[in-house]
């Protein structure tokens, strides 16, 4: 088992995650064990046999863009397809092995064999970083580069120390061609409403865990547990596929009434580590996904991380939160960690306990928007609260002569739930809980929270943002 609790993790979240969960632990490692190694690149078969997986499991389709095509203004990556790659001495040494580890070879290495010098060698195709000797990191810029035709290995500096032969044998078998097609697994929850929040993780980045593959296992527990719900306010999409490219692709290809219907994303990044959780703002930074992030990162954490669009990962959510598009998207991770885009982003680092919080942090922004309401107060003058000493006790907070004051004269029968919390910089649980008890008193009635244009953000935020006038 890969997901045993660490000794020391612990949360500092103010509500506790509840005792019984729907986490369910056997089902992430069958995703993570056999697939986090796989040579997942943009367009490979490798990435493919977890798209099908992830397909099977989540009943979901498939879009798929050829290689080579153009989407948006995104040219599809190659298909690249590795056989074998090491790297020997002339005594047939082997010194590293693209079977032990596709980290080992750069993304979109050409097929060469031959011998080489130890200069050429060290000067031209190996990548290395003599302070984590130990370690070796995941050389990925070739495959943002159609053009360029490279080969190289990456290496430990420990290894590199020890290249003092005068040549080298290199046998990669490998091409890159366009015969493969980018694939974007698209599985679909339909709600009451069209308004569609979208989740998004990236299935490539070979043998990296927290980098993607982590990710599309928190969603994957979400998308169960919003599965088995009898009832969903919204409809809900889990977008994966590779890293940017698969944004230009959906968004080219799925249907204009299915992108039109995309109304809030989440985008998810690192959240498998032992690093404080966050989020990041969309590009405007005021939309109802925005406001409700922060409330609950707020009102659940004494440590809020709250950044910019881009300030904290920036991912596939400049597409859909971009020209053209313009769909507030928030992104939920971690901060940096010190195994990033290095082999040792592995099994062993998967923090269990944050991998169940991560998905407590993300299940509960989904919690706000839907069971979020409009109160209708059904009474005049102020709440005699020596009458409800079963509101004082259930919500001490607000049921009190100023709590109960302030809140209810803002009680309209416009204002949500969480649009009275955003204004008074108040919890959205305890608020909705005052009124949940309102309501059972016949003190109050509940009304559904309609969709309202203002909850995509406004342009005098956007023009702040970019550094406008």
């Amino acid at each position: 088992m890969v997901m045993a609790p660490q000794p020391g993790s612990r949360s500092s979240f103010l509500y506790p995650m509840p005792v019984r969960s729907d986490f369910d632990v056997r089902r992430v490692n069958e995703l993570l064990e056999p697939h986090w190694k796989l040579n997942r690149s943009a367009v490979n078969a490798d990435t493919d046999i977890l798209a099908r997986y992830l397909a099977e499991q989540l009943g979901a389709r498939v879009i798929e863009a050829k290689s080579g095509e153009v989407c948006l203004n995104w040219t599809m990556p190659s298909h690249w397809h590795v056989r074998k790659g090491q790297l020997r001495r002339l005594d047939g040494t082997v010194l590293c092995d693209f079977a032990d580890n596709p980290l080992y070879l750069w993304t979109h290495s050409v097929g060469f064999r031959g011998t080489v010098s130890r200069e050429d060698l060290l000067a031209n195709h190996v990548q290395t970083d003599p302070s984590r000797p130990d370690e070796f990191l995941y050389y990925y810029r070739n495959g943002y580069k159609p053009a360029v035709r490279q080969w190289g290995f990456s290496l430990p500096y420990r290894l590199v120390e020890t290249l003092t032969d005068p040549q080298y044998e290199v046998e990669i078998d490998a091409d890159l061609d366009t015969d493969g097609t980018l694939k974007v697994v698209d599985a679909f929850l339909p709600g009451e409403l069209p308004d569609t929040v979208f989740i998004m993780a990236h299935t490539c980045h070979p043998a990296l865990v927290s980098d993607g593959i982590g990710c599309i296992a928190v969603a994957n527990e979400l998308f169960h547990q919003l599965k088995a719900r009898p009832w969903r306010r919204y409809s809900y999409r889990f977008l994966y596929g590779p890293e940017y490219f698969a944004a230009a692709a959906y968004l080219a290809k799925a249907e204009p009434e299915t992108i039109a219907n995309l109304k809030f994303g989440i985008y998810l990044d690192m959240l498998t580590t032992h690093e404080p959780i966050g989020f990041q703002r969309s590009v405007r930074g005021n939309s109802r996904i925005d406001h409700v992030a922060h409330n609950v990162f707020s009102s659940h954490r004494p440590l809020l991380i709250d950044r910019p669009s881009r300030a904290l990962w920036g991912n596939d959510e400049m597409f859909y939160d971009g020209p053209g598009f313009d769909i507030p998207t928030i992104g939920l991770g971690r901060l940096m960690h010190r195994e990033y885009h290095y082999n040792t982003d592995d099994l062993t680092h998967v923090n269990h306990y944050h991998v169940q919080e991560s998905l407590w942090i993300l299940g509960r922004i989904v919690e706000v928007l839907e069971t979020d309401y409009v109160p209708e107060r059904r009474f005049d003058g102020p709440l005699y609260l020596s009458r409800y000493p079963d509101l004082q006790a259930k919500v001490p907070a607000l049921a009190t002569s100023a709590g109960s004051h302030r809140l209810l004269m803002l009680t309209d029968g416009r204002s949500s739930c969480q649009d009275l919390a955003q204004t008074l910089g108040l919890d959205f649980f305890q608020v909705r809980q005052f009124f949940d008890e309102l309501c059972v008193l016949g003190l109050a009635e509940r009304r559904e929270r309609q969709p309202k244009p203002v909850d995509q953000g406004t342009d005098e935020a956007l023009l702040s943002h970019l550094g406008g006038h």
